[in-house]
C-alpha cells in the first residue's frame, strides 16, 4: 500500500516491492520458529527426565532458532506496509523555502546537466573494477547504487573464489593425513571471520593484496610448514574438511546469484536530450515581474495540484543608488515525480517472467533453501546429541552445527542482498530552469498636458532592453533504491513544445507591461463622470461623451442657483455703452448717474 496524496490517480498508489521476498521471509520465520519451539520441547522432556546434560544442547539450539526466526519475521514485518509520503522520493537538491531565495551547489549540477545535455557517472577505480567494467561495458551507465553492489559482490566473489581454489590446492595435492584437519580449520575460520563475517553485516570482505599473497603462500607453502612443525602444533582428532568447502561453495554460489540480479538491472544506454529556448525581451517594468508570472505560470502546470520542489530561486535586482546596471536572475524546479506508466504490484508469477525479477527469486529461493537445510541439521544434531561423544570426539561430534550456522548466516545474507534490490522505484518527472540576463535603465514618465489637461500622472519606470531569455527543459527519469534513498537522473528527454510554450507565455507578458499610469477602478470611473457633469454645468460647455453606465452610476451633480443678469448702462452725454459698475463714462468723461 502507499499514501496516496488525496488524489484519485491510481498511478499514486505504489504497490509494495517487497511482497514477494516478504513471502520468503515469513517462510522462514515459520519453519525457524517451527524448529526452535520443537528444540525447546526436547529440552524440557530432558530436563523433566532428570538429563540435564541432555536437555543443554535442544534448550541452545532452540534458543537460537527462535532468535532467527523471529529475525526473519521482523524484517519481513517492517516491510509489510509500504508507505510512500508526500515528500518521498527525495528531491534532488536541497529545496529553496517558500518565500526565500537561494542556491546549492546540487542545484548547479542538474543545472550544468540540462546546459551540458549529458549524465555523468563516478569513474571505476582499481584493478579489479577495471577488469569489471572491461567485462560488463553497460555497467558504467547503471545508478550509482548499482555499481556499488556489483563492484563489492564481484571483488567478493573474487575473494570466495580464489580462497576456494587455494583451499582445494593446499587440501588436495600438497597435504597429508596429518596435515589436512588443520588445513581445514584454518580455511575454515578464515572463510567465517574474513569472508562471510564482513558479508553479512553488509560490507565487503576484508581481503586486500596481502590476504591473497597468503592465500598462495598457506595452498603451497602452508602444508609443507605444517608439515615439519607437526611436533609442536597441537593434535587434532577431528575434520572440518566438509564444513569449510561447504562454506566457500555455498557463499560463492550465493554472491553468483547477486551478481546475476545485479546484471538483470543493467539498462540500454540512456538518452541524454533536453529543450532550450532562447529570446531576446524588452519590456517596461522591472525584470522580477517575469519571475512572478512565471511562478503563476508553472503552479497551474503542477502535477496532480502537488507542489513544484524549487531547487533554485533568484530574483533579479533592479534597486540602488544608480540609474541603470546588469541583473540576473533565475528558476530552478522540478515537478513532482510520478511512478513509470505501467508500475504494477509484483506477484510471484509475474516477477519469474521478468528478467529483472526472476534472478532475485531465485536468491530468496536459495535463501529459503539454506534456511531449511540450516534447521534439518540443527535437530539433526539435537536429536543425536550424547553428552558421552562429545567428550570421546571433542567439537567433531557437533559437526551438524557448523552446517546449520553456515546455512543460516548465508540465508541471511542472501534476503538482505535482495532486498537492496527489491526496492528499486522508478520514476518520471519534469526539470524546468529558466534564467534572466540583461541590464536595465530607470526613467520618470509624465502623462497629460500640462497647460490643459486637468489630469496628470508621473511615474518612475525601469526600461529593460534586449534581455536575453532562456527556457531549459527535460523530462528526467529517475530510480530510487528504499524509499529514503538518494535519487538519481538515469535519463532525460526533450520536451520542446512546452519549452517554447513556456517563453511564449513569457514574451507575451513582456509585451503587455506599460509605461503609462491611469486610474482604472470602477471609483476613480464614478468620480471623473461626477466632475465632467459639474464642470459642463458650471461652465456651459457640452461635456465629453461618457459611457452610460459610467454616468448612471456617477453621483447627482450640485444645484447651482442662476443670478439676474444686470441692465445695460448708456452715457446721457455722447449715448456710449458704459460699464454696469462704472461711475464716469469712458469717451467724454461724463458722471454717469447711479444704476
Amino acid at each position: 500500500m502507499a499514501y496516496d496524496y488525496s488524489s484519485d490517480n491510481k498511478r499514486l498508489e505504489l504497490p509494495n516491492p517487497f511482497r514477494v521476498e516478504n513471502t520468503f521471509l515469513f517462510a522462514c520465520a515459520i519453519i525457524t520458529l517451527g524448529g526452535g519451539v520443537i528444540g525447546l520441547l526436547w529440552a524440557r522432556g530432558a530436563i523433566q527426565a532428570n538429563s540435564t546434560r541432555l536437555g543443554i544442547a535442544p534448550l541452545l539450539v532452540g534458543v537460537a532458532l527462535l532468535a532467527a526466526g523471529f529475525s526473519f519475521a521482523v524484517i519481513a514485518a517492517r516491510r509489510l506496509r509500504f508507505f510512500f509520503g508526500r515528500g518521498r522520493p527525495r528531491s534532488l537538491a536541497p529545496e529553496v523555502a517558500i518565500g526565500a531565495t537561494g542556491n546549492s551547489a546540487r542545484a548547479d549540477f542538474y543545472k550544468t546537466t540540462l546546459r551540458q545535455g549529458g549524465l555523468e557517472y563516478p569513474e571505476p577505480q582499481g584493478a579489479l573494477n577495471g577488469v569489471l567494467y572491461h567485462a560488463v561495458p553497460r555497467l558504467i551507465t547503471a545508478p550509482v547504487v548499482v555499481q556499488e553492489l556489483a563492484q563489492r559482490h564481484f571483488f567478493n566473489a573474487l575473494s570466495f573464489l580464489v580462497t576456494l581454489a587455494s583451499f582445494l590446492l593446499a587440501w588436495c595435492i600438497f597435504g597429508t593425513q596429518a596435515t589436512r584437519p588443520l588445513i581445514s580449520i584454518v580455511y575454515f575460520v578464515f572463510g567465517a571471520a574474513v569472508l562471510l563475517r564482513p558479508l553479512v553485516s553488509g560490507n565487503q570482505a576484508r581481503l586486500g593484496t596481502g590476504s591473497l599473497i597468503a592465500l598462495v603462500v598457506a595452498a603451497i607453502v602452508g602444508p609443507v610448514a605444517a608439515d615439519l612443525l607437526g611436533a609442536a602444533l597441537p593434535s587434532v582428532r577431528y575434520s572440518v574438511t566438509g564444513q569449510a568447502l561447504f562454506l566457500l561453495v555455498c557463499a560463492l554460489v550465493a554472491v553468483v546469484l547477486i551478481l546475476c540480479a545485479l546484471h538483470a538491472q543493467l539498462d540500454a544506454s540512456p538518452q541524454t536530450e533536453r529543450a532550450c529556448e532562447q529570446r531576446t525581451l524588452s519590456m517596461n517594468g522591472p525584470p522580477a515581474s517575469l519571475i512572478t508570472e512565471l511562478d503563476r505560470t508553472l503552479q497551474d502546470q503542477w502535477v496532480e495540484k502537488i507542489p513544484n520542489r524549487r531547487y533554485t530561486r533568484i530574483e533579479p535586482v533592479t534597486e540602488g543608488a544608480a540609474g541603470s546596471g546588469r541583473f540576473a536572475g533565475e528558476l530552478l524546479e522540478e515537478t513532482q515525480p510520478m511512478p513509470m506508466s505501467g508500475t504494477a504490484a509484483v506477484t510471484l508469477g509475474s516477477a519469474l517472467r521478468e528478467p529483472r525479477h526472476s534472478w532475485l527469486v531465485m536468491l530468496d529461493l536459495y535463501g529459503t533453501l539454506l534456511t531449511v537445510i540450516g534447521v534439518t541439521c540443527a535437530l539433526v544434531y539435537v536429536r543425536s546429541f550424547d553428552p558421552s561423544r562429545v567428550l570421546v570426539e571433542g567439537w567433531g561430534s557437533t559437526a551438524t552445527v557448523g552446517y546449520a550456522a553456515v546455512c543460516l548466516a548465508i540465508a541471511a545474507f542472501c534476503f538482505q542482498s535482495a532486498g537492496a534490490i527489491w526496492g528499486r522505484f522508478n520514476f518520471e518527472s519534469a526539470l524546468v530552469w529558466v534564467e534572466l540576463l540583461g541590464t536595465w535603465q530607470s526613467s520618470r514618465i509624465g502623462t497629460g498636458n500640462q497647460f490643459n489637461s486637468r489630469l496628470q500622472t508621473e511615474n518612475d519606470v525601469v526600461r529593460v532592453e534586449a534581455m536575453t531569455l532562456r527556457v531549459w527543459r527535460a523530462r528526467v527519469e529517475s530510480v530510487v533504491f528504499g524509499k529514503d534513498g538518494q535519487r538519481q537522473v538515469t535519463a532525460m528527454y526533450a520536451t520542446s513544445q512546452e519549452a517554447v510554450r513556456l517563453a511564449n507565455e513569457l514574451e507575451a507578458f513582456a509585451d503587455r507591461q506599460s509605461v503609462f499610469v491611469a486610474p482604472r477602478a470602477a471609483e476613480d470611473q464614478h468620480r471623473i463622470a461626477a466632475l465632467q457633469a459639474t464642470e459642463a454645468l458650471l461652465g456651459g460647455n457640452t461635456a465629453p461623451p461618457v459611457r452610460a453606465e459610467t454616468l448612471a452610476a456617477a453621483p447627482e451633480a450640485p444645484r447651482v442657483t442662476a443670478t439676474p443678469t444686470p441692465a445695460a448702462r448708456f452715457c446721457t452725454a455722447c449715448g456710449a455703452r458704459a460699464a454696469v459698475d462704472a461711475k464716469f463714462c469712458s469717451a467724454c468723461g461724463t458722471a454717469l448717474p447711479r444704476p
